[in-house]
């Protein structure tokens, strides 16, 4: 609709811009008012050929001589054709470049062709820019979704073998000791790989079940990890009615705490805080800097990819401080949900 609009606005610009006077408007139908109606339907044809062929087979390819011929080829013909379709004479000057016309019209101003067609080069000028604009900013649009499904499907890949085995391996433990937590670890764990494989793909989820995502997360490390951390996980969450958010757009900071800042060697604590009110999430995350086996590395792709994914998601609704020092690695969000 809005191209439909703003189609029928740049054709019918000669005639809601014809300023003359009121008892002359048999000028609407004249051969000049034609060939400008022409000319607006020629640049907008030409307009939609820039955008989608073009720019992408000339300019996004670095062709750069043949895509300034066809923008020069472009408007010759926009400039040429319309004057030609009138019957007009572009190559000659004054009166004599239009063919015999009504008396009761004024004469045609003298002066040579180039001068007449100054509002054309103007709006050509506009076309070109303006398409070329709108497939840069489109290019990039897509790039970042593109750019976004795949860290969407690293976050994914974070949940990796060494983990579920891990996990598997403490379920086992558990069921050997016939502990009581066994059955709650298995809920757990399907409840978060049913999520990570089902749900997670749409742009945007219920917070309530990202939010329990997290909570079997942290759960399943709390069975993994048994007292060789202190985990600390607080939830503080008010009636806010239906609220959403990106899927899995937290969990890099709680997994980089679990993987960088635990070690069964040394004291490990990993305190997260999460707090919804007002349509606003507040999460904190702590956790103490452990030396960490020597087949450990810390790359921070993780974060990386979430602060990446909020620029792109919630740019100018979210607040991201990341502090730290020889001991403490603090995280704090704070971002306005959808």
């Amino acid at each position: 609709m809005v191209h439909i609009i703003g189609c029928v606005l740049f054709l019918s610009q000669p005639v809601w811009l014809y300023t003359g006077p009121p008892d002359r408007a048999a000028l609407f139908f004249s051969k000049p008012m034609q060939r400008d109606l022409i000319g607006n339907a020629l640049m907008l044809g030409f307009f939609y050929l820039h955008y989608f062929i073009i720019i992408p087979r000339l300019y996004f390819k670095q062709k750069r001589l043949p895509y300034l011929l066809s923008i020069l080829a472009g408007f010759i013909v926009i400039c040429l054709l319309p004057s030609l379709l009138t019957g007009r004479n572009p190559f000659l000057q004054g009166a004599a470049a239009y063919p015999p016309m009504d008396a009761r019209l004024p004469p045609p101003p003298p002066g040579p062709f180039l001068a007449e067609v100054k509002h054309q080069l103007f709006l050509f000028i506009a076309v070109v820019f303006f398409s070329l604009l709108l497939r840069i900013r489109s290019r990039r649009y897509n790039e970042q979704s593109t750019r976004q499904t795949a860290e969407l499907a690293t976050i994914r890949a974070q949940i990796n073998p060494h983990f579920l085995f891990n996990t598997l391996n403490s379920i086992y433990a558990l069921a050997v000791r016939k502990d009581d937590a066994t059955a709650d670890s298995i809920v757990h764990l399907s409840g978060l790989m049913r999520y990570v494989f089902r749900e997670s793909g749409d742009q945007n989820i219920p917070l309530h079940k990202e939010l329990e995502y997290l909570g079997n997360y942290i759960e399943l490390q709390r069975s993994r990890l048994g007292n060789t951390v202190v985990i600390c996980y607080t939830l503080e969450q008010e009636e806010i009615g239906p609220a959403g958010i990106a899927p899995l757009i937290l969990i890099s900071f709680i997994e980089n705490a679990f993987k960088y800042g635990v070690n069964p060697e040394a004291a490990s604590r990993v305190s997260i805080h999460i707090k919804v009110s007002k349509k606003t999430l507040y999460l904190s995350v702590h956790n103490y800097k452990v030396v960490l086996p020597q087949h450990s590395f810390s790359s921070g792709i993780g974060v990386h990819n979430a602060k990446e994914r909020l620029e792109l998601l919630y740019p100018g609704k979210h607040k991201l401080e990341i502090t730290e020092d020889a001991h403490h690695y603090q995280v704090t969000l704070i971002m306005e949900l959808l």
